[in-house]
């Protein structure tokens, strides 16, 4: 969720003008915010690509991590993706073990939501 965030870019409408990091936003402005840069900023994150579940043992600091989103309009099915999510993968975790083919490397294809372009090559054991 945190390097293949399924919402990498998210578009808001800015209402009143505004500020960010010295940067003027008029009003009526569309900003585009990438949980995908986020996610992968090193200012944010100790060794920003590498995969390691144990950085989530305390909180990430506010805004760093963002994969459904932020504020008032947060995916309102972020709670039961992650719940779904978290079940699958203990449930298949618990008997199989997947292997990315190898020579079938993974491209991104950014649509509405992210996802890997051709699926994944994957042997199951």
């Amino acid at each position: 969720m945190r390097l293949y965030p399924p919402a990498w870019i998210i578009a808001r409408s800015v209402i009143g003008p505004d500020e960010i990091a010295g940067y003027e936003i008029p009003a009526r402005s569309i900003l585009f915010i990438s949980p995908y840069i986020v996610h992968r900023h090193p200012g944010l994150w100790e060794n920003p690509e590498g995969f390691d579940p144990q950085r989530f043992a305390s909180e990430p600091p506010r805004g760093a991590y963002l994969p459904f989103g932020g504020g008032p309009r947060m995916c309102i099915g972020n709670a039961f993706a992650t719940m779904e999510a978290e079940l699958v993968l203990a449930t298949l975790a618990q008997r199989l073990r997947f292997d990315l083919v190898p020579g079938g490397g993974v491209e991104l294809e950014p649509s509405i939501t992210l996802r890997p372009r051709n699926g994944l090559k994957m042997k199951v054991h």
